[in-house]
């Protein structure tokens, strides 16, 4: 720098990124009297170059930081979280072609259409990282979104379209469709940091388009933003928490095998949603009060889709929609 400075007058470069040291686990400096470095080749053997790249992302890079096996492990878990959600992804949109299923955003059910919104909010999250350099947000942001938004929300209520609905129904085709934007944006999201499993996971799908590497950002509808659909979707989603937590210790005793046999009652001014499909339960009725309940439902359980609906005459029969979809 002082060369530079005194042949050239300036700094040798515009914007220089420093970091802390690694230490080990417990916060001592590695060295090689205590015994205590570590080897990234080692670990790369261990554990995968992605995990190596996932942990250098995920920690304050601006501060001193630690390395070591129990770290890695919970590094590893959050690694499998992300690539299980691609795993799901893959095998949901086996045989998708937009040209034949494509549906658009207008006709899409408002859950898709407020997932489509929540993906143009974590893009703008994430460019607003790149931009400053913010690497453990961006990270953050791609994995919370993997987790919270699509495994323990969107797949999970969707699920049951994907399995039981119609191929040609306009509810699954719009599944998929959105399945489809989301597949091709994280992918894109997660190149930089799961370089290897981004590839993998890419050309499993696409193995005439070239590297994911080469492919750029693009940018999504600001119209897909609906922030009175995302307001009401944050209440719901507060509720499905309540009505999710009321459920499991009626699960733990054993007195509902699974949510499906759950019959809930909601406050009256819980906003307007199909909230049976919404909270995974035989069926829901809004109360007087403010309480959540959770009583076990009386209605019989289709054999296909195992929805307990009143349609259904004895356990094990098909309700309406199964048996309008086995008999096409």
């Amino acid at each position: 720098m002082l060369e530079s400075c005194a042949t050239r007058g300036r700094a040798p470069y515009d914007r220089i990124l420093t970091h802390g040291f690694t230490m080990d686990a417990k916060g001592l400096k590695m060295s090689k009297s205590l015994g205590n470095t570590i080897d990234p080749i080692k670990v790369m053997e261990t554990y995968g170059a992605d995990i190596i790249r996932l942990w250098a992302l995920t920690v304050d890079f601006t501060e001193d930081h630690r390395i070591g096996d129990e770290i890695l492990k919970g590094v590893s878990d959050q690694y499998r979280k992300l690539r299980n959600t691609f795993r799901y992804l893959l095998g949901a949109l086996d045989g998708y072609d937009h040209a034949v299923e494509g549906v658009d955003v207008a006709q899409m059910p408002e859950l898709e259409r407020y997932m489509l919104g929540q993906l143009k909010r974590l893009d703008t999250t994430i460019r607003a990282a790149i931009d400053s350099y913010d690497f453990n947000e961006y990270t953050r942001a791609l994995t919370d979104f993997c987790n919270e938004d699509l495994s323990a929300f969107f797949f999970d209520i969707r699920k049951d379209r994907l399995y039981c609905d119609d191929p040609a129904g306009i509810e699954r085709r719009a599944y998929r469709t959105v399945l489809d934007v989301l597949f091709q944006a994280l992918v894109r999201y997660a190149a930089p940091v799961l370089v290897f499993t981004a590839e993998e996971v890419w050309t499993t799908r696409f193995p005439d388009r070239g590297s994911v590497h080469l492919q750029e950002l693009h940018e999504l509808p600001k119209e897909w933003l609906d922030d009175a659909l995302a307001e009401r979707f944050a209440t719901l989603r507060a509720l499905r928490g309540q009505v999710l937590e009321a459920i499991e210790p009626l699960r733990r005793e054993k007195v509902l095998g699974s949510g499906l046999e759950a019959e809930v009652t909601v406050p009256a001014d819980a906003p307007e949603a199909d909230l049976a499909e919404l909270f995974i339960t035989a069926k829901v009725i809004r109360g007087q009060g403010d309480a959540v309940t959770v009583t076990r439902t009386s209605d019989h359980k289709c054999g296909r889709c195992w929805r307990h609906l009143p349609d259904v005459a004895e356990d094990g029969d098909l309700c309406g929609r199964c048996e309008s979809v086995v008999g096409a």
